[in-house]
């Protein structure tokens, strides 16, 4: 039911990948200027909001507890990176959580996404008031917000532009 944005999704998550396939893990906490969303944050994050996606479509969320308050809506950010789990587990977690919601998303019933959207963000709810608005959001464009973060933060740094 969800063809376009599932498809859209598997692209994005591809750019994911070319955004920090030349990363060096030690970096992904860098804030080039304060404020600025970093690596780390930003893949956690999108992993976090793949893991809420899947819940929407009825699966079971599987990051740890603590990745709420390391990445959830306005979390705070550290650039420490010792407070972050690796690269790789990150990348993954985004991967992993992504994978299962475009599952998910591929058998979801006319039913589960009319449900009403369960956010207790007011802007969220009135902007996407079914499950079929929140998770197509999730796929598409909140991914592609924090990718466009993710693509800023690299010139940022001095890093090449990607796409």
């Amino acid at each position: 039911m969800l063809e376009t944005e599932i498809k859209l999704n598997q692209f994005m998550i591809g750019y994911c990948r070319m955004l920090v396939g030349d990363l060096p893990d030690e970096r992904l906490a860098e804030q080039p200027l304060p404020g600025v969303n970093h690596p780390a944050w930003i893949l956690g994050h999108l992993a976090f909001s793949g893991d809420l996606a899947v819940a929407r479509l009825g699966g079971q969320k599987t990051l740890p507890a603590e990745w709420t308050t390391l990445f959830g809506m306005g979390t705070k950010i550290s650039s420490t990176r010792g407070e972050y789990p690796s690269k790789a587990a990150l990348v993954e977690a985004v991967e992993e959580r992504f994978a299962k919601a475009r599952e998910l998303a591929q058998h979801a019933t006319a039913e589960q996404l009319a449900a009403p959207t369960v956010s207790t963000n007011p802007m969220l709810r009135a902007g996407l008031p079914t499950a079929r608005e929140g998770v197509a959001f999730l796929l598409t464009c909140h991914l592609a917000v924090h990718l466009g973060q993710l693509s800023a933060w690299r010139r940022m740094v001095g890093l090449a532009p990607l796409f």
